[in-house]
């Protein structure tokens, strides 16, 4: 399978993202990079305490909950059928609501992969196999359709301008570096740093830095002056939630900031 993840950063590695093998799944502590630190999962239930205690944030939850599903598959092997199929229907319960706000999106992926692994079981094949191969896929898909998104995002911008982040968007963040590189367009970065747990200065700005890109970390409190001062010519975030009707959910903090971007008649691309 061709891999999406090539000239990525560190971060957007799949093997740095959550990796299930032999019976463990691997998931880097973002919590405090960029010390570089993993938490070894040996059940599916570890890994539902991992996504709880936002060992991976913004998308890395999606990939955890598919490998989570893999390990599931591992840990009940060599029971009967009946048995394999209840416990991954159990651990596809568990691990969608490993965090509350995203419940449903993160069921969307459990459901996926409890169907798969019960199809391979009923056709005789390895469930373990199945959901781990799915969710790389998954992976594929979604790095694939982003840089859509990172390669429209790219042209908003000035050469040599100045962009603001919030929080960490994740694959949107990795496909604007891939797609601003290979274009050989460069511009200046500033990362709020986002509370409560710095996504914004250990994973947005750790990214755009390992890729060469002029990167500043602000304090939450210093977004006005920079707007004012620091010549911004987009705001961008990604949204923990879109409504149908165009408003969006996301971290603590967006709000005065999109408020300060219409004041400062700065462009605000929700992601």
């Amino acid at each position: 399978m061709e891999r999406m993840d090539q000239n990525m950063p560190f971060l957007l590695q799949y093997e740095n993202v959550a990796w299930y093998d032999k019976g463990k799944v691997r998931i880097l502590d973002r919590r405090v990079y960029p010390e570089i630190r993993y938490v070894e999962c040996e059940s599916y239930r570890q890994v539902v305490q991992a996504i709880a205690d936002m060992v991976t944030q913004s998308a890395g939850p999606y990939t955890a909950v598919g490998m989570g599903m893999a390990l599931a598959a591992w840990e009940v092997r060599g029971k009967g059928e009946p048995e394999q199929k209840a416990f991954l229907e159990q651990a596809a319960h568990e691990l969608a609501h490993a965090r509350p706000t995203t419940a449903n999106r993160y069921g969307q992926i459990t459901r996926r992969c409890a169907q798969l692994g019960k199809d391979a079981l009923a056709a005789g094949q390895d469930p373990v196999q199945a959901i781990f191969e799915d969710t790389l896929a998954s992976l594929n898909r979604r790095y694939a359709t982003m840089q859509k998104v990172g390669d429209f995002l790219l042209e908003q911008i000035p050469a040599g301008g100045c962009i603001l982040t919030q929080c960490f968007g994740e694959t949107i963040i990795g496909t604007l570096i891939r797609a601003a590189r290979e274009a050989g367009k460069d511009f200046r970065v500033f990362c709020a740093e986002t509370r409560p747990y710095l996504q914004g200065a250990r994973l947005t700005a750790s990214c755009f830095a390992q890729m060469g890109f002029d990167t500043t970390i602000l304090c939450d409190n210093m977004v006005a002056y920079a707007m004012q001062h620091e010549g911004i010519d987009l705001f961008t975030s990604a949204a923990d939630t879109i409504t149908r009707d165009g408003h969006i959910a996301n971290k603590v903090g967006s709000y005065q900031m999109a408020i300060l971007a219409k004041h400062h008649h700065i462009p605000y691309f929700v992601t």
